[in-house]
């Protein structure tokens, strides 16, 4: 059974669909490593989906079963889950979370032609956040939506942000309960009760050290220049 190194974690997966084991390719580790995360899924839950849900394949299924049971786990590792698209500028990353089709990856799209070679895409879907000795960390993953851009990486997190459309670019501070209320609407639906809490200790954690922005914005890169200055706390340069 192939070893993965997500998040700094080692996982089995179990698995046969080709696309997880074409994105876990950057993830794979070997040798005699000790396991944080052992992953199985039943044939009768895939099935169970196949047959409620058939415009996605058996293949496809998979894929997002793992994703889901992974971020499941993650809770006891410190860890959570953002449905977001995360982007880099100076070793900080920033994450850009929103309901589908709202243009969250429109937005760090921007960024890298706003900064060029300075910037990258550490995950465009599902990073996942991890706190480590009181510091927030996002990871690159394999779960990395359908365009499937991702980094095997660990970088410190800047910031995170909600964007939503609007003519003209603003942003402020959220206060925490409206915090609490995105980030539910953003990440693993299914958790337990002892995950719930566990995530949301992880969310405790993450806002003790960083603030959370609402950003109304079109798609121009005053809208980008705007996040990255409010998040970052630096004028941009370019």
């Amino acid at each position: 059974m192939p070893k993965y190194s997500i998040a700094d974690l080692i996982v089995n997966m179990d698995c046969e669909s080709d696309m997880l084991l074409s994105r876990g390719r950057a993830y794979e580790v070997s040798g005699d490593t000790k396991v944080d995360i052992n992953l199985v899924l039943e044939e009768k839950r895939i099935k169970y989906y196949l047959d409620k849900y058939p415009q996605m394949n058996k293949n496809e299924w998979e894929y997002m079963l793992y994703g889901s049971a992974f971020y499941n786990e993650l809770t006891a590792h410190n860890g959570m889950l953002l449905h977001a698209s995360a982007v880099v500028v100076d070793d900080r990353a920033y994450l850009f979370s929103a309901p589908c089709g709202t243009g969250k990856s429109t937005h760090t799209s921007l960024w890298l032609k706003l900064f060029g070679k300075k910037a990258y895409i550490l995950n465009d879907d599902k990073p996942a956040i991890r706190v480590i000795d009181g510091v927030p960390y996002v990871f690159g993953t394999p779960f990395s939506g359908k365009h499937d851009i991702s980094r095997n990486a660990r970088v410190k997190l800047g910031g995170i942000c909600f964007i939503s459309q609007a003519p003209e670019n603003s942003i402020s501070v959220m206060d925490s309960q409206d915090v609490i209320v995105a980030v539910m609407e953003q990440t693993v639906r299914n958790l337990s009760l002892e995950n719930m809490d566990k995530m949301l200790s992880v969310l405790d954690e993450v806002l003790s050290t960083i603030k959370v922005y609402a950003l109304k914005c079109n798609m121009e890169l005053d809208a980008a220049r705007l996040s990255y200055e409010t998040m970052s706390g630096e004028k941009f340069n370019g």
